[in-house]
Protein backbone atom coordinates (compact mmCIF):
# COMPACT_ATOMS: atom_id res chain seq x y z
CA UNK A 1 0.00 0.00 0.00
CA UNK A 2 3.09 2.49 1.16
CA UNK A 3 3.73 2.30 -3.07
CA UNK A 4 0.28 3.18 -4.31
CA UNK A 5 0.98 6.74 -5.44
CA UNK A 6 -0.19 10.03 -3.40
CA UNK A 7 -3.70 10.76 -5.13
CA UNK A 8 -4.58 6.81 -5.80
CA UNK A 9 -4.36 6.55 -2.16
CA UNK A 10 -6.43 9.45 -1.37
CA UNK A 11 -9.15 8.27 -3.45
CA UNK A 12 -9.03 4.55 -1.93
CA UNK A 13 -9.21 6.50 1.39
CA UNK A 14 -12.11 8.28 0.34
CA UNK A 15 -14.28 5.23 -1.47
CA UNK A 16 -13.77 3.18 2.48
CA UNK A 17 -14.63 6.29 4.28
CA UNK A 18 -17.63 6.98 2.21
CA UNK A 19 -18.55 3.27 2.14
CA UNK A 20 -17.90 2.70 5.96
CA UNK A 21 -19.80 6.32 7.31
CA UNK A 22 -22.35 6.98 4.61
CA UNK A 23 -23.86 3.49 3.61
CA UNK A 24 -23.88 4.32 -0.03
CA UNK A 25 -20.97 5.03 -2.47
CA UNK A 26 -21.72 6.59 -6.22
CA UNK A 27 -19.08 6.88 -8.96
CA UNK A 28 -20.57 10.73 -9.12
CA UNK A 29 -19.36 11.79 -5.87
CA UNK A 30 -15.80 10.36 -6.37
CA UNK A 31 -15.65 12.78 -9.90
CA UNK A 32 -17.04 15.37 -8.26
CA UNK A 33 -14.42 15.89 -5.58
CA UNK A 34 -11.32 14.50 -7.57
CA UNK A 35 -12.18 15.48 -10.78
CA UNK A 36 -12.10 12.38 -12.32
CA UNK A 37 -14.36 10.73 -15.02
CA UNK A 38 -16.67 8.26 -14.21
CA UNK A 39 -14.25 5.25 -15.95
CA UNK A 40 -11.65 6.11 -13.60
CA UNK A 41 -13.67 6.42 -10.19
CA UNK A 42 -15.34 2.60 -11.37
CA UNK A 43 -11.61 1.60 -12.03
CA UNK A 44 -10.67 2.36 -8.38
CA UNK A 45 -13.77 1.04 -6.77
CA UNK A 46 -13.44 -2.39 -8.58
CA UNK A 47 -9.27 -2.35 -7.66
CA UNK A 48 -10.47 -0.97 -3.67
CA UNK A 49 -12.87 -3.90 -3.63
CA UNK A 50 -10.97 -6.86 -5.58
CA UNK A 51 -7.32 -6.04 -4.68
CA UNK A 52 -7.21 -4.23 -1.30
CA UNK A 53 -10.46 -5.07 0.42
CA UNK A 54 -12.16 -8.14 -1.57
CA UNK A 55 -15.78 -8.03 -1.62
CA UNK A 56 -16.19 -5.44 1.18
CA UNK A 57 -18.60 -3.51 -1.64
CA UNK A 58 -21.34 -4.56 -2.89
CA UNK A 59 -23.31 -2.90 -5.59
CA UNK A 60 -26.88 -2.70 -4.78
CA UNK A 61 -29.45 -1.53 -7.83
CA UNK A 62 -31.55 0.16 -5.68
CA UNK A 63 -29.53 2.78 -4.44
CA UNK A 64 -27.86 2.95 -7.59
CA UNK A 65 -24.43 2.43 -6.14
CA UNK A 66 -21.87 0.08 -3.47
CA UNK A 67 -22.70 -0.72 -0.45
CA UNK A 68 -20.59 -2.20 2.95
CA UNK A 69 -20.80 -5.85 2.80
CA UNK A 70 -22.00 -7.59 6.04
CA UNK A 71 -18.91 -7.34 8.41
CA UNK A 72 -16.92 -4.88 6.46
CA UNK A 73 -13.71 -3.59 7.92
CA UNK A 74 -11.62 -0.57 6.80
CA UNK A 75 -8.14 -1.41 5.99
CA UNK A 76 -7.09 1.99 4.67
CA UNK A 77 -8.49 3.98 7.76
CA UNK A 78 -8.63 3.34 11.41
CA UNK A 79 -12.57 3.34 11.88
CA UNK A 80 -12.36 6.14 13.87
CA UNK A 81 -15.27 9.26 12.74
CA UNK A 82 -12.18 11.84 12.75
CA UNK A 83 -10.82 10.23 9.46
CA UNK A 84 -14.48 10.59 7.88
CA UNK A 85 -14.15 14.55 9.48
CA UNK A 86 -10.97 14.85 8.05
CA UNK A 87 -12.17 13.19 4.56
CA UNK A 88 -15.28 16.19 5.19
CA UNK A 89 -12.83 18.93 5.34
CA UNK A 90 -10.24 18.18 3.02
CA UNK A 91 -12.92 17.04 0.40
CA UNK A 92 -10.22 15.49 -1.91
CA UNK A 93 -7.38 17.58 -0.47
CA UNK A 94 -5.42 16.41 2.33
CA UNK A 95 -6.41 16.72 5.51
CA UNK A 96 -4.43 19.33 7.91
CA UNK A 97 -3.60 16.58 10.47
CA UNK A 98 -2.17 14.47 7.99
CA UNK A 99 -0.16 17.20 6.56
CA UNK A 100 1.08 18.44 9.74
CA UNK A 101 2.17 14.74 11.37
CA UNK A 102 4.57 14.14 7.99
CA UNK A 103 6.88 16.62 8.91
CA UNK A 104 9.34 16.24 11.75
CA UNK A 105 8.73 18.86 15.00
CA UNK A 106 5.36 19.44 14.22
CA UNK A 107 2.83 17.08 16.00
CA UNK A 108 -1.10 17.73 16.35
CA UNK A 109 -3.62 16.94 19.20
CA UNK A 110 -5.92 14.00 18.77
CA UNK A 111 -9.46 14.74 19.11
CA UNK A 112 -11.77 12.54 21.45
CA UNK A 113 -13.30 9.14 20.07
CA UNK A 114 -16.87 9.80 21.56
CA UNK A 115 -17.81 6.27 20.02
CA UNK A 116 -19.93 7.23 17.19
CA UNK A 117 -20.63 3.98 15.85
CA UNK A 118 -21.11 3.99 11.69
CA UNK A 119 -24.16 2.18 11.95
CA UNK A 120 -25.67 5.17 13.49
CA UNK A 121 -24.14 8.09 11.42
CA UNK A 122 -25.02 5.73 8.32
CA UNK A 123 -28.63 5.50 9.02
CA UNK A 124 -28.95 9.57 9.90
CA UNK A 125 -27.36 10.88 6.73
CA UNK A 126 -30.07 8.69 4.78
CA UNK A 127 -32.86 9.76 7.15
CA UNK A 128 -31.61 13.63 6.36
CA UNK A 129 -31.34 13.11 2.60
CA UNK A 130 -34.72 11.31 2.21
CA UNK A 131 -36.42 13.42 4.76
CA UNK A 132 -37.27 10.79 6.60
CA UNK A 133 -37.39 9.85 10.26
CA UNK A 134 -35.94 7.54 12.47
CA UNK A 135 -36.59 5.30 16.01
CA UNK A 136 -34.11 5.82 18.39
CA UNK A 137 -32.63 4.09 21.45
CA UNK A 138 -31.08 7.99 23.13
CA UNK A 139 -29.90 8.76 26.89
CA UNK A 140 -29.73 11.97 28.07
CA UNK A 141 -28.66 14.00 31.29
CA UNK A 142 -31.58 14.45 32.33
CA UNK A 143 -32.53 10.82 31.48
CA UNK A 144 -29.63 8.83 31.64
CA UNK A 145 -31.87 5.35 30.74
CA UNK A 146 -31.94 4.48 26.83
CA UNK A 147 -35.16 5.36 25.94
CA UNK A 148 -37.66 5.08 22.64
CA UNK A 149 -37.47 8.71 20.80
CA UNK A 150 -38.73 9.63 17.40
CA UNK A 151 -36.67 11.91 15.30
CA UNK A 152 -36.43 13.39 11.81
CA UNK A 153 -33.18 14.58 11.00
CA UNK A 154 -31.93 17.22 8.56
CA UNK A 155 -28.26 17.99 9.24
CA UNK A 156 -25.00 16.46 11.05
CA UNK A 157 -23.32 18.67 12.77
CA UNK A 158 -19.65 18.41 14.11
CA UNK A 159 -18.97 21.13 16.93
CA UNK A 160 -15.56 20.47 17.18
CA UNK A 161 -15.74 18.36 20.35
CA UNK A 162 -18.46 16.23 19.43
CA UNK A 163 -21.11 14.97 16.55
CA UNK A 164 -24.81 15.85 16.70
CA UNK A 165 -27.47 15.50 14.73
CA UNK A 166 -29.85 18.33 14.31
CA UNK A 167 -33.31 17.02 14.03
CA UNK A 168 -37.21 17.81 14.46
CA UNK A 169 -38.02 15.66 18.42
CA UNK A 170 -41.73 14.50 17.86
CA UNK A 171 -41.60 14.28 21.94
CA UNK A 172 -40.87 17.74 22.24
CA UNK A 173 -42.55 18.61 19.03
CA UNK A 174 -39.22 20.81 18.19
CA UNK A 175 -35.72 21.10 16.27
CA UNK A 176 -33.20 20.00 19.04
CA UNK A 177 -29.88 18.73 18.64
CA UNK A 178 -29.38 14.71 20.08
CA UNK A 179 -25.42 13.73 20.66
CA UNK A 180 -24.92 10.42 18.27
CA UNK A 181 -22.35 8.71 21.13
CA UNK A 182 -26.29 8.98 22.81
CA UNK A 183 -28.03 6.91 20.44
CA UNK A 184 -27.80 3.32 21.30
CA UNK A 185 -28.16 0.34 18.86
CA UNK A 186 -29.11 1.62 15.35
CA UNK A 187 -31.86 3.06 14.53
CA UNK A 188 -35.35 2.06 12.33
CA UNK A 189 -36.70 4.23 9.40
CA UNK A 190 -40.34 5.11 10.59
CA UNK A 191 -43.12 6.49 8.90
CA UNK A 192 -43.85 9.93 10.84
CA UNK A 193 -43.64 12.89 9.16
CA UNK A 194 -41.90 16.11 10.45
CA UNK A 195 -41.63 19.77 9.32
CA UNK A 196 -39.17 21.02 6.81
CA UNK A 197 -36.27 21.96 7.79
CA UNK A 198 -37.45 25.13 6.79
CA UNK A 199 -39.74 25.96 9.61
CA UNK A 200 -36.24 25.29 11.70
CA UNK A 201 -35.76 29.25 12.81
CA UNK A 202 -32.58 28.48 15.07
CA UNK A 203 -31.14 26.85 12.27
CA UNK A 204 -31.76 29.09 9.23
CA UNK A 205 -31.76 32.60 11.26
CA UNK A 206 -27.96 34.21 11.93
CA UNK A 207 -26.71 35.87 14.65
CA UNK A 208 -23.33 38.27 15.40
CA UNK A 209 -20.99 37.06 18.57
CA UNK A 210 -18.90 39.67 19.76
CA UNK A 211 -15.66 38.20 21.51
CA UNK A 212 -13.41 40.09 23.73
CA UNK A 213 -10.57 39.53 25.58
CA UNK A 214 -11.83 38.79 28.97
CA UNK A 215 -12.31 42.00 31.40
CA UNK A 216 -10.31 40.41 33.86
CA UNK A 217 -7.34 40.47 32.30
CA UNK A 218 -4.82 43.13 32.78
CA UNK A 219 -3.85 45.59 30.14
CA UNK A 220 -0.87 43.86 28.80
CA UNK A 221 -2.56 40.41 29.00
CA UNK A 222 -5.52 41.67 27.20
CA UNK A 223 -3.28 42.98 24.55
CA UNK A 224 -1.39 39.46 23.77
CA UNK A 225 -4.92 37.77 23.37
CA UNK A 226 -5.84 40.22 21.16
CA UNK A 227 -3.10 39.17 18.97
CA UNK A 228 -3.27 35.61 19.59
CA UNK A 229 -6.65 35.99 18.07
CA UNK A 230 -6.34 38.55 15.46
CA UNK A 231 -8.05 41.14 17.06
CA UNK A 232 -6.63 44.57 16.14
CA UNK A 233 -10.08 46.82 17.27
CA UNK A 234 -10.35 44.41 20.48
CA UNK A 235 -12.90 42.29 19.49
CA UNK A 236 -13.83 39.65 17.12
CA UNK A 237 -17.23 39.12 15.14
CA UNK A 238 -18.73 35.75 13.56
CA UNK A 239 -21.81 35.03 12.26
CA UNK A 240 -23.29 32.01 13.10
CA UNK A 241 -26.04 30.16 12.90
CA UNK A 242 -28.52 30.16 15.88
CA UNK A 243 -28.42 26.70 16.76
CA UNK A 244 -25.18 26.79 17.13
CA UNK A 245 -23.87 29.94 19.33
CA UNK A 246 -23.80 27.92 22.12
CA UNK A 247 -21.46 25.49 20.48
CA UNK A 248 -19.56 28.75 19.12
CA UNK A 249 -18.77 30.16 22.10
CA UNK A 250 -17.51 26.62 23.60
CA UNK A 251 -15.23 26.39 20.67
CA UNK A 252 -13.54 29.61 21.44
CA UNK A 253 -13.28 28.90 25.07
CA UNK A 254 -15.38 32.24 25.63
CA UNK A 255 -16.96 33.10 28.82
CA UNK A 256 -20.80 33.43 28.53
CA UNK A 257 -21.53 34.17 32.50
CA UNK A 258 -20.16 36.81 34.80
CA UNK A 259 -18.89 33.46 37.24
CA UNK A 260 -17.18 31.89 33.87
CA UNK A 261 -15.47 35.06 33.33
CA UNK A 262 -13.40 34.49 37.07
CA UNK A 263 -12.09 31.25 35.63
CA UNK A 264 -9.44 34.05 33.65
CA UNK A 265 -7.21 30.66 32.77
CA UNK A 266 -10.00 28.90 31.23
CA UNK A 267 -11.57 31.77 29.43
CA UNK A 268 -8.96 34.40 27.88
CA UNK A 269 -12.16 35.72 25.81
CA UNK A 270 -15.93 36.49 27.09
CA UNK A 271 -18.84 37.17 25.27
CA UNK A 272 -19.51 40.76 25.12
CA UNK A 273 -21.67 41.40 28.21
CA UNK A 274 -24.00 43.76 26.11
CA UNK A 275 -24.75 40.40 23.65
CA UNK A 276 -25.67 38.00 27.06
CA UNK A 277 -29.48 39.13 26.94
CA UNK A 278 -29.74 39.11 23.14
CA UNK A 279 -28.27 35.67 23.04
CA UNK A 280 -29.67 34.30 25.94
CA UNK A 281 -32.40 32.29 23.98
CA UNK A 282 -30.32 30.66 21.37
CA UNK A 283 -27.52 28.84 24.16
CA UNK A 284 -29.40 26.84 26.19
CA UNK A 285 -31.50 24.02 26.62
CA UNK A 286 -31.04 22.76 22.59
CA UNK A 287 -30.09 19.26 23.44
CA UNK A 288 -32.72 16.13 23.05
CA UNK A 289 -33.79 15.50 26.65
Amino acid sequence: MLSLKHEVLLRLRAIELIAFWEGRLITTQLMDWFGITRQQASSDINRYNSEFNPEALVHDPAVKGYIPAAGFQPVFTSGHINDYLGLLASQGSEPMAQILESHPGVATVQLPDRTVRPEVVREVIKASRNAGSLKILYASMSNPQPHERVISPHTLVYTGFRWHVRAWCHKRQAFRDFLLSRIDRTPRACAESAPSMKNDSLWNEQITLTLIPNLRLSDAQKALVERDFAMPEGRMQINVRKALAHYTLQRYQAAISEEETERVREHLLQLLPADRAKLEPYLFGSEGE
